[in-house]
């Protein structure tokens, strides 16, 4: 290929869309794609939690409650507090290759197995807190019928948090499409 035909398919190239400075906005440290719902989740997340470890075991009858389920309610949230402390590395650094399209696709890469652990400790997070405020109940017929509705919204909050992740990564995929036209 010579230089004008070089020169010809370089200026009849088809923009992306993006203009130098959203470029140089989405690669900013503070603001990659979908950052700020993650951001401010985990800002509200780490509050509720350190807020209710504050006040639980006075305000929810910790004393009265087994051992076992006092320490596994305290790590569950010290392993929740831990996965938002590792989300908020994540979110502030976003850059980690060569190119921006490299660096997308590896903060995405990370947002994928973030998503996974995220929805996970929530569930267990939410099975530890449950079993937490039953240990000590006695189970009637209408406590059971509960508990079975209970059961019911693991399922039903699995997938929600399931489509907030995916609809995040798929803002990622949408701008890393448009970054490798």
């Amino acid at each position: 290929m010579d230089l004008e035909n070089l020169k010809s398919a370089y200026q009849n190239k088809q923009k992306t869309g993006f203009s130098k400075e959203g470029i140089l906005k989405m690669i900013s440290k503070s603001n990659p794609p979908a950052s700020k719902s993650i951001r401010v989740q985990l800002i509200i997340e780490t509050v509720f939690w350190t807020v209710f470890t504050a006040v639980y075991y006075d305000i929810f009858d910790g004393h009265l409650k087994p051992v076992l389920w006092n320490f596994l309610l305290l790590a569950a949230v010290c392993f929740i507090l831990t996965h938002n402390a590792l989300g908020f590395k994540l979110v502030n650094n976003p850059i980690n290759g060569e190119t921006i399209v490299e660096s997308l696709k590896n903060y995405q890469g990370r947002i994928k197995t973030y998503a996974m652990v995220s929805i996970v400790s929530r569930v267990l997070a939410i099975a530890i807190l449950l079993g937490y405020f039953i240990s000590t109940i006695t189970l009637t017929n209408q406590k059971i019928v509960s508990l079975g509705f209970i059961a019911f919204i693991f399922p039903v909050q699995i997938y929600l948090l399931n489509r907030v992740w995916k609809n995040r990564k798929d803002q990622i995929n949408k701008v890393l499409v448009r970054l490798q036209e």
